[in-house]
């Protein structure tokens, strides 16, 4: 199995000055990160997809991520290799995977990528499926609704008991 380059990364203090900079002079496309306020760079032809965000310790980086199917068992390899973990296995937002950095022996900081669960699309469709379930749970809505509408008349009851008494009191004059 082959490990491609399949993300950057550019982070610093400020991701929004980050983000302007290089969308004005590159022109690239950008949509908003699902969590982290960062920005993602769609991928162009003959690229790959990267991100601005706000680096974990204030630093400018650009480090660049590689594809991997276990990254513990990566960050074994890395460390008998001479390279240090900077950043443990983190679990990014909406089933993306996870991340984790390291510094090679020339202090270069790395990123690795683990896809999330591919079993998330039959997941999905399992879901599908009891919708019909919720669908008859429905119908016992409409009784909610009718028991809404009978507190409605005890409060027309309740203002019309009011009406009398400034007719009695018309009279008493």
């Amino acid at each position: 199995m082959g490990h491609p380059v399949n993300w950057f990364m550019i982070s610093g203090p400020n991701p929004q000055t980050l983000s302007g900079f290089y969308k004005k002079i590159f022109g690239w496309k950008m949509s908003a990160m699902p969590a982290g306020g960062g920005m993602m760079v769609a991928k162009e032809e003959g690229g790959i997809d990267g991100g601005i965000g706000q680096s974990m310790d204030g630093q400018p980086r650009v480090p660049i991520y590689v594809g991997v199917a276990d990254i513990d068992a990566h960050m074994k390899k890395i460390a008998k290799a001479g390279g240090a973990a900077t950043m443990p296995k983190m679990e990014l937002p909406a089933g993306m995977g996870f991340i984790a950095h390291f510094m090679d022996p020339d202090g270069n900081h790395v990123g690795l990528w683990q896809p999330g669960q591919v079993a998330a699309p039959p997941k999905a469709k399992a879901a599908a499926k009891p919708a019909p379930k919720a669908k008859a749970a429905a119908k016992p809505a409409p009784k909610a609704k009718a028991a809404a509408k009978k507190p409605a008349p005890k409060a027309k009851a309740a203002a019309k008991k009011p009406a009398p008494k400034k007719a009695a009191k018309k009279g008493k004059r």
